[in-house]
């Protein structure tokens, strides 16, 4: 097939339509209205950094991917023709976004042009979005009508493909992005008197008809297509003009408003590439061993390392990357990996070890995202990649709202405008994100996450603990990821130690992910591994207590904690550490006001971990476990120690709920296998519907007869494949013949209902839970850039502390102020944003109804609840005192 014209040289074509111009027409006014920017000027700095981006990113060879797969399934005959005007169309989308600026209103109003009059009597009024939409689309329409090499049904095609790319047009001003097809008659008449300013001719009815008949464009369009397989790259391409529209618009815009240009946009150079690669392969010690003995490690046998041993732990860590390697080496060409590896075989190593080998052989890859669902996860592999890649911030960001505003440079103010364009794009070559925010970027329709999609385009995505998301979205999950893979070439790493490959989920997708680790069972089976730790479930024997039994139950559990956790002390030099998690916070509470007032628990130290726990007191809990800080401890926690906690415990104890909870838990015992004798107890205390009602795993533990009796089984040997094998079955019995329903979520990508498409998938449902404030003391240890506490006068007098009265302060203060400077205004907030989270947990409405005597009416009006008298119903240290507050509400 012909190659089809490149971006610039299609350029050139496209700006020729400037020079019909026959007055000056401004596209921006300076702030301090001295400068202004011509239409002209606008829009080819627009197209200039759209070329920068593409070229940075590879976004040409992508858009080139969804051209060639639109050709093969929409069976275009007239390809070059075809192809051509598709690629003039969506670079025309970005270059022409701003032709409506001509509307004489716009001029007057917002440009001060006084060679204009106002018309009050237009229906567009100084609007210039639609307008331009308007005049870019016949332009196009024109092109496609005349050319008679197309037959009926391309043009047909190409029709409907400008009008969902003028939905970018329409929209780039707005939040939010969605296909226009009902349009107001008298606003589409207006715009036809301006076409003859650019030199169309065009007959007024064939202009209009277009608009007029959206809809059945569409409905036509969706006639002829008749497969299911176009409809994900039209929803991609025209989610990746509008990310690139946008992003480009933004860059254009900032340089003449603020004088910064920027020409680096945060990618791997071959140059930087290769000294990654290098770092990671001799930084570490063990990772300059693996390399310059891989093949040895690929072939030690398994027989050999069956002995419990530091040793042997470390030769399988070391066999499972080689293995891992090879294996990789000889699929280079696909686009989704899969690795199952067990709890301590290092999988951020694993995912380093990935990502190096795959920018080895692939120069086109030059990005790498990390996607965690915990901040904790984010935080601890944040550290651990600049350290094992000896990187520092110029090259590596954390994206969640605990992190505040990414500081690099020299902190000038240029630098500072400059950083907050950096912070806004993510122009970082290795950036770390929550799934939330990952996946808004892949389905949403919101401008701002939408700013990131062209960086995706050629680049490396780690996704881990894949396993935490709600099963109800897997399917979406896999279909949006192999899609993506495909067609923006992004290699997909995938990782968990319990989800088997979800791309068994889709009958079309699988195969489509392959495994690293082909001898899984040889490492999940080997003792070094699956002895790290032992279940015991002998205290599932006992009937799960009622309400009336619940304090005897907790006094017995306590009693037989305390029995376990001094024979383990006997034989570890008097020393012992014990995690206990319920599933509910009241029991949770509970169980630590027992132990807590029992004289025989007096040489123990006892510490709360839950969800009313402020994240200083988490670090500080944890921080005293890693430096063994007391030689007997107990930590009682509800299902937030999970949530990534970096802690290494003797003992566990657990009120089993789903496999993949308690394997967690299980996680937390004897992380680095170097101890003897860790068990985990399991037992039954509170109704695991409580929190898991609605999930499917727990549904299928419950109801399927094989998973309810050989839970045991598969918790003891990891077999979790047995669950997740029911799981799959249960999904694909809803998905079977109606993939593409009325009712199915895979309808709105027929509609093109791109807000229907984002809302519908959401990894974390909407509740009720808001923001408490606590406006407690924090020492200043437990915060980042003291400068910037001082500067805003948040400390105490001795500067030991941060006081969340003043923080507050601040915050009203910032919310109230007008500020000429809006990026400052913005890097401020972001900063202020991290600072208060340190002081905030999430409450639900019926927990704030119950404390909301002491709420502060006028400072909760901000977005926080501010609790006021904290100190009548609250602790840092035992957060909540359920005996001041309705207990029922505290779960």
């Amino acid at each position: 097939m012909k190659l089809s014209r490149c971006f610039e040289d299609s350029s050139n074509n496209l700006l020729g339509i400037f020079t019909k111009l026959q007055k000056d027409y401004f596209a921006h006014l300076s702030k301090d209205k001295k400068q202004k920017e011509s239409l002209f000027e606008h829009s080819k700095l627009v197209l200039d950094y759209c070329i920068k981006l593409s070229n940075a990113h590879g976004v040409e060879n992508v858009v080139d991917c969804h051209i060639d797969n639109l050709i093969q399934t929409l069976q275009i005959e007239n390809q070059v023709e075809w192809m051509n005007l598709y690629k003039e169309a969506f670079l025309g989308a970005i270059l022409y976004h701003d032709l409506g600026k001509i509307n004489p209103n716009f001029q007057i109003l917002k440009m001060e042009n006084e060679s204009f009059l106002q018309n009050k009597n237009l229906s567009i009024q100084s609007n210039h979005s639609f307008l331009g939409a308007y005049i870019y689309s016949n332009l196009f329409f024109k092109q496609i009508y005349e050319n008679k090499k197309l037959n009926e049904e391309e043009q047909l095609s190409l029709y409907f493909l400008v009008l969902l790319f003028s939905s970018a047009i329409i929209k780039h001003h707005n939040p939010t992005i969605d296909l226009s097809l009902n349009f107001d008659e008298k606003q589409v008449d207006d715009c036809f008197s301006f076409l003859k300013i650019y030199c169309i001719q065009l007959d007024e009815l064939f202009c209009k008809s277009f608009f007029v008949g959206a809809q059945d464009i569409l409905n036509s369009f969706n006639d002829l297509c008749g497969k299911t397989e176009v409809y994900f790259p039209l929803f991609s391409t025209t989610k990746l003009l509008y990310s690139l529209l946008t992003a480009s618009d933004f860059y254009a815009t900032n340089e003449f408003m603020s004088k910064i240009k920027i020409d680096e946009f945060g990618v791997l150079t071959p140059d930087e590439k290769e000294r990654l690669i290098e770092k990671f392969r001799s930084v570490k010690p063990y990772n300059k061993d693996l390399y310059s003995k891989l093949e040895h490690y690929h072939l030690y046998p398994f027989e050999q390392l069956i002995e419990r041993n530091n040793q042997n732990l470390n030769i399988l860590r070391q066999k499972l990357t080689a293995e891992m390697v090879f294996n990789l080496r000889n699929n280079t060409n696909k686009h989704c990996f899969y690795i199952e590896a067990p709890t301590g075989a290092g999988k951020t190593n694993l995912s380093l070890a990935f990502s190096t080998e795959l920018l080895s052989v692939d120069p086109s890859l030059n990005k790498i995202f990390y996607v965690f669902p915990f901040t904790t996860l984010i935080t601890q592999t944040f550290n651990s990649i600049k350290e094992a890649l000896d990187v520092n911030n110029d090259f590596i960001i954390q994206l969640h709202s605990k992190a505040g505003f990414h500081e690099s440079g020299d902190g000038s103010y240029g630098n500072k405008k400059r950083l907050f364009v950096d912070n806004l794009f993510v122009n970082y070559p290795i950036a770390l994100m929550s799934h939330i925010r990952f996946f808004d970027v892949l389905k949403g329709n919101e401008k701002e996450s939408n700013y990131l999609l062209h960086r995706m385009c050629n680049s490396i995505v780690i996704i881990d603990e894949i396993q935490t998301y709600n099963p109800e979205h897997w399917d979406k999950i896999v279909y949006f990821i192999a899609n993506y893979a495909r067609l923006f070439n992004i290699r997909f790493l995938i990782m968990s130690a319990t989800l088997p490959k979800i791309d068994a989920l889709h009958d079309q997708l699988k195969g489509t992910f392959v495994s690293l680790i082909s001898n899984r069972e040889s490492y999940f089976t080997n003792p070094n591994f699956s002895g790290r730790v032992s279940f015991d479930f002998s205290l599932m024997n006992r009937k799960r207590p009622d309400n009336s039994e619940k304090e005897a139950y907790l006094f017995e559990l306590s009693a037989f904690l305390f029995e376990k956790a001094e024979q383990y002390a006997l034989n570890s030099n008097g020393h012992v550490k014990v995690l206990i998690e319920f599933i509910t916070k009241k029991t949770a509470s509970s169980f630590f006001s027992i132990i807590t007032q029992d004289e025989k628990y007096s040489e123990y130290e006892a510490l709360l971990l839950s969800g009313d726990i402020l994240e200083f007191r988490r670090k500080e809990i944890i921080g005293s476990i890693k430096a063994s800080k007391f030689s007997k401890v107990i930590v009682v926690s509800t299902q937030v120690v999970e949530a990534g906690a970096d802690i290494d415990m003797d003992l566990g104890f657990k009120d089993r709920s789903l496999i993949d909870s308690d394997e967690q838990l299980a996680g937390r015992i004897n992380r680095n296998a170097s101890k003897e004798n860790c068990t985990v107890y399991l037992f039954d205390c509170d109704k695991t519907s409580t929190i898991y009602g609605s999930d499917t795993r727990y549904k299928i533990q419950q109801t399927d007869k094989d998973i309810f009796d050989d839970y045991k089984d598969i918790l003891v040997k990891k077999q979790f494949h047995a669950l997740y094998e029911k799981v799959f079955e249960e999904k694909r019995k809803k998905m079977k013949s109606n993939f593409y329903a009325s009712w199915q979520y895979y309808q709105y990508f027929k509609d093109f209902n791109f807000s229907k498409l984002h809302s519908e998938f959401e990894l974390i449902e909407n509740n009720d839970s808001q923001q408490l404030f606590i406006p407690v003391s924090i020492p200043l240890k437990y915060f980042e850039n003291h400068s910037d506490l001082k500067r805003m006068e948040m400390l105490s007098d001795d500067e030991e502390f941060v006081l969340g009265s003043k923080v507050f302060d601040v915050y009203q203060r910032s919310i109230r102020c007008e500020s000429e400077d809006y990026v400052i205004k913005q890097i401020e907030m972001k900063k202020l944003g991290s600072i208060m989270s340190q002081f905030c947990i999430s409450v639900y409405k019926k927990q704030l109804d119950a404390i909301s005597g002491m709420l502060d009416p006028y400072k909760s009006k901000y977005g926080f609840n501010y609790l006021l008298n904290w100190k009548q119903c609250y602790s840092p240290e035992y957060g909540f005192d359920s005996k001041k507050i309705e207990a029922g509400i505290f779960l």
